[in-house]
């Protein structure tokens, strides 16, 4: 009965298949006989009748391997099935070297040569016979990063990684290597989040899974007893400036001396936005916030990228808020980034931070100290309205703050309703909130 619905179906699709196809040699010498033998592998599929589905899948991969790209799509899947089943050795290995082929013949037939070496070398490593084979699956991974770029899918980089520090426990990586990629990777990460990518929320996941990867070389010393030595034999070499610089950053180790040093020698290699911007970060760390406001200033007109000014004001902010209290200018630097980078919920966050900073000494009584955490906790909850990858973090302020509202009483004594419309015009906040009791 299975046998008898497959030749009705292939019946009824077979001649729309023909007609849908302009040139005929994609189904080589024989196009009937392709179609039939692809829709009896599509169909077997379907059922997961992988065994059943080989044959007709060969017939096609042999004879019209440009038939349909389903032959390489839905054929990894069968492989792979078929090499989970199987028990017998020499069976199993002329599969996944098939399994191989088929990722090269799909390059050379449709194309997405970066994107199919990363699937390649994730199967090759996640098969590998010994530690050739994984050293090889290391070698097409990185072929596959290299070719995508800033492309690169988030679950490859995430396992690229995590298969390097693998080796590294079997000392066939060093630990310098495991820093550089981890530079590498978190520069991909970076460039995707900085610029709204819409899978935003997975390069997000794929940071903290390289983050828990990076524990065991995270520390500021391990940096430090790598790049101080290099520094100093290579003093006039902008490469290795520029990726100390982006390592640094992004371990917070903002204060080791071999930052300093190399964030000054970057501005002066090129003295661009993003060499100003890491001088910035220096002369904060230092306890300079005058000139860090400054270079500040001066990476956000340097910089022609949007996302990139959003991210220099928003530091700009945070330096305004937690040194120098100037919270008036911090919530202006917050509220740019904001217009500058759409659905980026981070500067709503450090915008209630601001009044939270600044509800002790705002309004001249308890009351209206405590009426300020109304606007705070607003920002939280459009932080997380317009950007899921921050809602956490909003939750958590959004119940600590909470619980600071006024009480009933205070409410009642002003003759003031809950759910009220309320204008903070006292100070320079100037929002209007709704009137909650906690």
């Amino acid at each position: 009965m299975k046998r008898f619905t497959i030749l009705f179906l292939i019946a009824a699709s077979a001649s729309l298949e023909i007609a849908a196809q302009p040139f005929v040699p994609r189904y080589g010498q024989d196009s009937a006989e392709c179609v039939k033998n692809l829709s009896l592998f599509n169909e077997y599929f379907k059922q997961g009748a992988y065994t059943d589905a080989y044959d007709s899948w060969k017939w096609v991969f042999e004879n019209c391997p440009a038939s349909s790209k389903n032959v390489y799509v839905r054929g990894a899947g069968m492989l792979e099935g078929l090499i989970k089943e199987v028990k017998d050795a020499s069976r199993k290995k002329t599969l996944l070297d098939t399994l191989m082929l088929m990722y090269d013949r799909r390059i050379a037939y449709f194309g997405e040569k970066g994107y199919v070496e990363g699937e390649k070398g994730l199967k090759k490593y996640e098969y590998a016979a010994d530690e050739k084979d994984k050293q090889d699956a290391l070698q097409i991974l990185k072929q596959s990063i290299a070719t995508e770029g800033n492309k690169t899918g988030p679950i490859l980089l995430y396992r690229y990684f995590q298969l390097n520090t693998e080796m590294y426990n079997q000392k066939l990586v060093n630990k310098e290597q495991i820093l550089d990629l981890y530079d590498q990777l978190g520069s991909i990460i970076d460039y995707n989040l900085e610029n709204n990518s819409p899978d935003a929320a997975d390069y997000e996941k794929s940071r903290t899974n390289i983050e828990n990867f990076f524990g065991p070389f995270a520390s500021c010393e391990d940096l430090i007893n790598i790049y101080a030595p290099r520094m100093k034999a290579n003093p006039d070499d902008k490469s290795l400036t520029k990726k100390i610089v982006h390592l640094f950053e992004r371990k917070k180790c903002l204060e080791a001396p071999v930052y300093l040093e190399a964030a000054e020698k970057l501005y002066k290699f090129e003295p661009a936005a993003s060499s100003a911007a890491s001088l910035a970060r220096m002369y904060a760390a230092k306890g300079n916030y005058s000139k860090a406001s400054n270079l500040y200033n001066e990476a956000i007109d340097l910089d022609s990228s949007v996302n990139k000014k959003a991210l220099y004001h928003l530091e700009l902010a945070e330096l305004n808020l937690h040194k120098l209290k100037n919270y008036q200018q911090a919530r202006v630097h917050a509220l740019r980034a904001a217009s500058l980078r759409s659905g980026w919920g981070r500067p709503y966050i450090v915008i209630g931070d601001i009044y939270v900073a600044s509800a002790a000494s705002c309004g001249d009584d308890d009351f209206k100290k405590a009426a300020v955490y109304w606007a705070a906790v607003d920002k939280y909850q459009q932080a997380k309205s317009i950007d899921a990858l921050i809602a956490e973090d909003a939750n958590k302020r959004i119940s600590t703050y909470s619980k600071y509202f006024p009480d009933k009483e205070a409410v009642f004594f002003r003759s003031l309703k809950e759910g009220e419309s309320f204008t903070i015009d006292y100070c320079w906040i100037n929002e209007t909130t709704i009137i909650r009791i906690r």
